[in-house]
């Protein structure tokens, strides 16, 4: 009886187990595979971005690399996948690989922990393999709204917006969808954001994102704060360079009020960045407090899931 039930919930007793997993056991950066595919992927952006050429072999060429390279590790995936005894334990395996959520908690508790013992230079090193943009020049605000920003990008799209897609679309779209945020970074730090090179794929994670963000941003916007976040939504998160970013941050600007967004610096060049908020700057006790919002957001969704698959048992 209890071999049938497991056979029968295999996938999902895989998904659940690899949600545990990465959050008590997460992989280090050092050994981690999505560390060796930045540096592929950073090696094939050098290769093939010339920046005096015209924007149309721009976006011919970076969305060659990405078709390419899609192509290539998910023809091998989708191979053993078919050979697979077990493809749910494959696919459970998928997903603690892509998931990235815990270990940027510790490291963003670790930076706040640094500035507020006034060890900026420190925390400017630690931070910045987390951002794309300059931070030698950071204040301790500046190091802590950077910080804060990253942390709700990268959980939003490295763990909430990867979830999103294998339950709805399965393990081989959340692998490529996790290698295109891979492509992004890795390409970012050596391109300037606002480049042609860099369009194709922007449009592209822009599609993808924009429902699994919203929902995030809707569900940390009913846990506290809604009525200041709905405001921001619409006179910031709208109008924002991106509006997937614009309403994850200002609902997260309103919900640990402080302020977020506003001018960087990626290769010497300042962007000035629309401002969110009019409140006080960010103080390294409101990394914690963010960090509680995100799990709790974390809880509810994961309540969601298991009342659906016990409803489906029903």
């Amino acid at each position: 009886m209890l071999s049938n039930i497991v056979q029968n919930h295999l996938d999902f007793i895989a998904f659940f187990v690899a949600l545990i997993a990465e959050r008590f056991f997460p992989l280090k950066s050092w050994y981690h595979p999505n560390t060796v595919l930045t540096a592929v992927f950073s090696a094939i952006g050098k290769r093939v971005y010339k920046p005096s050429e015209p924007k149309s072999y721009l976006y011919l060429a970076s969305t060659l690399a990405c078709a390419l390279v899609l192509s290539v590790i998910l023809i091998i995936i989708v191979l053993l996948l078919e050979f697979a005894f077990y493809p749910e334990l494959l696919a459970g395996l998928i997903l603690y690989l892509c998931l990235e959520s815990k270990a940027i908690e510790k490291k963003a508790l670790r930076v706040a922990k640094l500035v507020k013992q006034n060890q900026q230079s420190t925390a400017r090193e630690l931070v910045k393999p987390l951002l794309a943009r300059e931070v030698n020049k950071l204040s301790a605000p500046g190091i802590i709204k950077a910080l804060i920003e990253s942390l709700i990008l990268r959980t939003a799209r490295n763990y909430f917006t990867v979830i999103f897609i294998f339950l709805l679309l399965g393990p081989i779209a959340t692998l490529a969808y996790r290698l295109l945020t891979l492509m992004q970074h890795a390409w970012r730090a050596d391109i300037s954001p606002n480049s042609h090179f860099l369009k194709p794929l922007k449009i592209l994670l822009f599609i993808i994102e924009f429902i699994p963000v919203r929902l995030l941003a809707l569900t940390i916007a009913a846990n506290k704060a809604s009525k200041q976040s709905m405001h921001y939504i619409k006179h910031y998160g709208r109008h924002f360079y991106q509006t997937n970013t614009g309403w994850i941050l200002s609902v997260c600007s309103a919900s640990i009020g402080v302020q977020l967004g506003g001018p960087a610096v990626y290769f010497g060049k300042r962007f000035n960045k629309m401002r969110i908020g009019t409140e006080r700057l960010p103080k390294p006790e409101d990394v914690p407090v963010l960090i509680n919002r995100l799990n709790q957001a974390r809880a509810f969704w994961l309540l969601v899931i298991i009342s659906i698959e016990i409803l489906k048992l029903i």
